[in-house]
């Protein structure tokens, strides 16, 4: 469309505009058309920023799958398959398949989005997470042991009962 703006001064100088309902309508089409097109590029951006997961990993952590296990049935991977790729147990990507997301070692995190092919952010915490979600991440960050890595648990109430009699007859024997 090819507009014909009419320009008319007022007595007190001031300059205004004229435009035709049509002209006008379609200068507002196109301010929307110039502000949907920023907010695509900025989706792109964001995208080759953060990176994209596909829509099938992105299903399933919303239904509830363990972030990992997700990522891995995308790429086809068994957890000895991602296991022996990253140099841990199989057992070791079961444990942190049962932990909440973002609980583990940094360096086997990082090893396995490397692995995986996967953006970082996707098996960073939750941010939505319940309490005790938060409450069981924080408890396994703080009770894991520095060395091998391996989650030290308490013990249970019978089980630790057993192990204090025990102590207590050594001492008195």
């Amino acid at each position: 469309m090819e507009l014909e703006p009419k320009f008319e001064k007022s007595g007190d100088g001031m300059e205004t505009v004229t435009l035709t309902r049509a002209e006008f309508d379609w200068l507002i089409e196109q301010a929307e058309d110039a502000a949907d097109l920023a907010a695509a590029y900025e989706g792109l951006k964001s995208l080759k920023d953060d990176g994209a997961i596909p829509a099938e990993v992105a299903r399933a952590v919303r239904h509830g799958k363990h972030p990992i296990a997700a990522a891995r049935a995308y790429r086809k991977m068994t957890q000895a398959d991602l296991a022996d790729l990253i140099g841990v147990t199989q057992a070791a990507i079961a444990r942190l398949e049962a932990l909440a997301p973002g609980t583990g070692r940094t360096e086997t995190i990082d090893s396995i989005t490397e692995a995986l092919a996967l953006p970082r952010w996707l098996f960073e915490p939750r941010v939505n997470e319940s309490p005790r979600e938060k409450l069981s991440r924080k408890v396994h960050s703080a009770s894991a042991n520095s060395v091998t890595g391996r989650t030290m648990r308490p013990a249970s109430g019978k089980a630790a009962r057993k192990r204090g009699a025990a102590a207590a007859k050594s001492k008195r024997a």
